[in-house]
């Protein structure tokens, strides 16, 4: 069975913004620049205003719990896509899946880019399922913890990095 998760994050930056910046190539490119074990392959498959990033890496085993250690028979790579659609009025709707190799996991879900006073928010509504016997069901919170400090993360490095082309 599933495990359904959902949060929110705000952002101080206008959603029309925020989203060229998400469906543009120079935020992911500068994301990933340095990424030792990530690769990123991004398309618009729907023209401007769309995105496809096919993105992956290798973690690092210091930063794998150690119940997920202990079913591990390789490395543990983690695979993300996110699509973003163009924006349609102050929205934009997008959707992500992910996997991971050397255990059987999957993750989908949404997101769904809307204004918030001066900036925006992102809605992240999704389920994580995890396929090992015995523990899945222990794993899967920790599943939904990493997805949400992926999330969290990139909205710290993409608030940094709109400040500094602020300051530039």
């Amino acid at each position: 069975m599933a495990r359904k998760f959902g949060f929110t994050l705000t952002y101080p930056i206008p959603v029309a913004e925020l989203h060229a910046a998400l469906t543009g190539e120079e935020l992911w490119r500068d994301r990933f620049a340095g990424a030792q074990t990530a690769t990123l392959d991004l398309t618009h498959p729907g023209g401007p205003g769309t995105v496809r990033l096919a993105m992956s890496e290798k973690i690092r085993p210091e930063k794998i719990p150690g119940l997920v250690r202990k079913v591990l028979k390789s490395d543990l790579v983690v695979t993300r896509v996110d699509s973003w659609q163009p924006l349609t009025g102050d929205t934009a709707e997008g959707t992500f899946e992910g996997t991971s190799s050397a255990i059987s996991s999957e993750m989908t879900g949404t997101y769904r880019l809307r204004p918030a006073g001066d900036g925006s928010e992102l809605e992240v509504s999704g389920s994580v399922k995890v396929k090992v016997p015995l523990v899945g069901g222990a794993i899967e919170p920790l599943a939904e913890q990493l997805q949400r400090r992926v999330v969290e993360s990139e909205r710290k490095f993409i608030v940094k990095w709109f400040a500094e082309r602020a300051n530039a």
